[in-house]
């Protein structure tokens, strides 16, 4: 009788052991799934990081508001782009107005930022009331990033009248 009452107690630790032994590999098992999600994490992250990025846009004109104020006489102008992650820049022009977009036209490019990214437009003695599009083409192939500048024509009438 002692026999079987030490036997059925060994089982008892036997299948205690196997239990608790089972509930610290579901353990261990849930901590590596864990560190592999912040591992995608990591990487989204990091993908992320790698996005075509418009930190700043400026022109040499002269900016009120919202507004770039082309003056008369003047027929040439420097848009440049700070940016991140970028291997072209588009430069286009498009009409104010809604659905301008498929008639805008190309203005620009550049592909070489080591000299800064912009360019000189030289636009003879055009009238402006546009909108100038900045188009960040990423150096991963898939993300772009877009700003946009006002433009605007100022006559000497509106200078004089201020």
């Amino acid at each position: 009788m002692t026999k079987n009452i030490i036997f059925v107690l060994f089982l008892l630790v036997i299948l205690v052991l196997a239990a608790c032994n089972i509930v610290e590999g579901q353990q261990e098992e849930s901590i590596d799934d864990d560190s592999s999600v912040q591992e995608e994490n990591r990487l989204g992250e990091s993908i992320e990081n790698y996005e075509a990025r418009i930190l700043k846009v400026d022109t040499d004109l002269e900016k009120e508001h919202v507004w770039h104020f082309v003056p008369e006489g003047i027929n040439t102008m420097t848009i440049s782009a700070d940016v991140e992650n970028v291997e072209t820049i588009l430069f286009w022009i498009t009409e104010t107005g809604t659905g301008t977009w498929a008639e805008r036209t190309l203005i620009g490019y550049d592909i070489d930022g080591s000299d800064g990214w912009f360019i000189t437009w030289e636009f003879g003695d055009r009238i402006f009331l546009d909108h100038i599009t900045i188009q960040a083409l990423g150096n991963d192939g898939a993300t772009q990033a877009t700003e946009y500048l006002n433009l605007r024509s100022r006559s000497t009438v509106e200078t004089d009248g201020e």
